[in-house]
């Protein structure tokens, strides 16, 4: 096995002893938020092997297991009650009604209230997403159980931005939007933490979710920012389960494999996740701005052999921005394929041509160089030396950049890129539309996909309609432009994979991928 055990032990051996003296060292960081303690490590504690630490990570995944959701993501991605029990609108989406759950209280004993929704619903909205803030007109409270929201245009995104945004107690979150106070209406509490080393939960056997109740003492987070590291550790038994903690694979594939010939553990595979892993285009300016070259860049990867090399068969190839599954997906446009032939066509259309032999193709006496900016874990790496093969066969150079995530993501909002690494589609695209699905400037994922001036008009169709008839006839306009446009393309889907060990059984990957769920784990061996 790739894994020796007597490197895993001498590893954790000094994890132990790096803990211990984080432990009692001054500047540490520990946080009790109940007198009683930390849970111990005992039979029907379940312990997660994390990347970050508990509060850091980038997807915030461990606030769902200490605070709940105010409207819940379905498995056919769209949008069930949460704390928000129902809701009505009016005709134009312009006002809203919330009822908010009864006989909910925080762990702290503290009844949930309207009141305590509306400071929820302001204080997390800049930070989650909430795009709603923008256009809100005002939010009254009726009474207890009632909430009154007015817009000052139709807004039919907000019971899916209200996906993102936790109920939490006044006074929860600092200016910068970090918590400060851990205490929530959900499944766990917050017992002991320690920064960047672990962090211990109580399960919350007074949850007001009662089918969701985990049958789990409780829960211990270690951090092991190193992947090899973690997989010793569940190798060694020091931790039962990894890929739990993440919103996205943070394992590489070719670990996993490795892993999957071990029958002494379980992978737990989601090979669709929702998501595809996506490449933009500099489509504002320099080389980009031709269509027969995007064209050409598109058609020149190989996606299959890429999932059966690079991830070593675990994914699915997918030239898409969004998987055709989901509502209001791309259902009426071709999908992009590899297809060599249509890639040299579209650079003879362009006017490419190799004319001195080194195997670059020229315009107006300039050798095409592409920048390509992605990330720099092993997979994203991986990935672009691939796709940099694959344009290197049809005469198209690249100068590959795989950067931290800061620095990629300055040079990326600066448009320093050809090609670049961004977010891709979500699936609920009424949310993406609405964050930047309809701009065409710079970000942190490098441009936008708004391509043409329709599609601030796209946006405002997304916002004011209701009618599920409606929004798909907005969103085939939507994709209707942008595959004709080529802006990018996609790579394939992104697995989620909990990998544990046989004693622990009943994990569930949540149609949100930023929510912990572990009401259905079990303990069943002697650990």
């Amino acid at each position: 096995m790739r894994f020796k055990k007597i490197a895993a032990f001498v590893l954790l051996a000094v994890m132990f002893i790096t803990l211990m003296a984080g432990c009692v060292s001054k500047t540490s960081t520990q946080e009790n938020t109940n007198t009683s303690g930390g849970v111990a490590s005992g039979k029907n504690t379940l312990v997660i092997g994390a990347l970050a630490d508990f509060k850091q990570g980038s997807g915030k995944e461990g606030q769902s297991m200490v605070f709940d959701l105010m409207t819940q993501r379905s498995e056919s991605m769209g949008v069930e009650p949460g704390i928000i029990e129902s809701w009505t609108t009016n005709a134009d989406l312009t006002e809203y009604t919330l009822k908010v759950r009864q006989n909910v209280k925080f762990t702290d004993g503290t009844p949930l209230t309207a009141d305590i929704v509306k400071y929820s619903l302001q204080a997390w909205a800049p930070y989650c997403d909430g795009s709603f803030m923008y256009s809100l007109k005002s939010m009254d409270v009726v009474n207890d159980t009632t909430l009154d929201v007015k817009f000052t245009k139709s807004y039919g995104n907000f019971p899916t931005e209200m996906t993102r945004i936790y109920v939490s107690l006044p006074g929860s979150l600092d200016d910068k939007g970090n918590v400060v106070k851990w205490v929530g209406t959900g499944p766990f509490i917050l017992d002991d933490y320690q920064t960047d080393q672990s962090a211990a939960f109580k399960t919350n056997k007074d949850y007001w979710n009662k089918n969701k109740i985990p049958s789990i003492d409780g829960v211990k987070w270690v951090v092991i920012p190193d992947e090899n590291s973690r997989i010793m550790a569940l190798q060694s038994g020091q931790v039962d389960v990894i890929g739990v903690a993440e919103h996205y694979c943070a394992l590489s594939y070719a670990a996993i494999a490795e892993l999957k010939k071990d029958d002494k553990y379980v992978v737990d595979l989601n090979p669709d996740s929702g998501l595809i892993a996506t490449y933009v285009y500099n489509y504002a300016e320099g080389p980009m701005t031709d269509i027969n070259l995007r064209k050409a860049v598109t058609y020149a990867i190989d996606r299959k052999t890429l999932v059966d090399t690079v991830m070593s068969g675990l994914g699915a190839e997918s030239g898409d921005f969004m998987r055709r599954k989901y509502d209001f997906s791309p259902r009426n446009e071709k999908e992009y394929t590899y297809d060599l032939d249509a890639a040299k066509a579209a650079l003879t259309a362009g006017g490419y041509a190799d004319t001195n032999g080194d195997g670059i193709v020229e315009k107006n006496g300039q050798p095409v160089v592409l920048r390509f900016v992605v990330e720099s874990d092993e997979t994203a790496r991986a990935t672009a030396v691939f796709v940099q093969d694959c344009l290197k066969k049809i005469g198209i150079d690249t100068k590959l950049e795989a950067l931290d995530d800061s620095a990629r993501a300055e040079k990326e909002k600066n448009g320093n890129f050809d090609i670049a690494y961004t977010h891709p589609w979500l699936t609920t695209p009424q949310r993406y539309m609405s964050w930047r699905g309809a701009v065409n400037t710079y970000d942190d994922f490098g441009i936008g996909f708004g391509v043409s001036g329709n599609f601030s008009t796209y946006l405002d169709e997304v916002l004011s309609k209701s009618s599920k008839d409606d929004l798909w006839n907005t969103f085939d306009k939507v994709w209707a432009e942008e595959y004709a446009f080529y802006p990018g393309t996609g790579l394939y889907t992104t697995p989620r994979v909990f990998i544990h060990s046989k004693d622990v059984t009943g994990f569930i990957f949540n149609p949100n991928e930023c929510v912990i769920d572990l009401s259905g784990v079990k303990i069943t061996g002697s650990k």
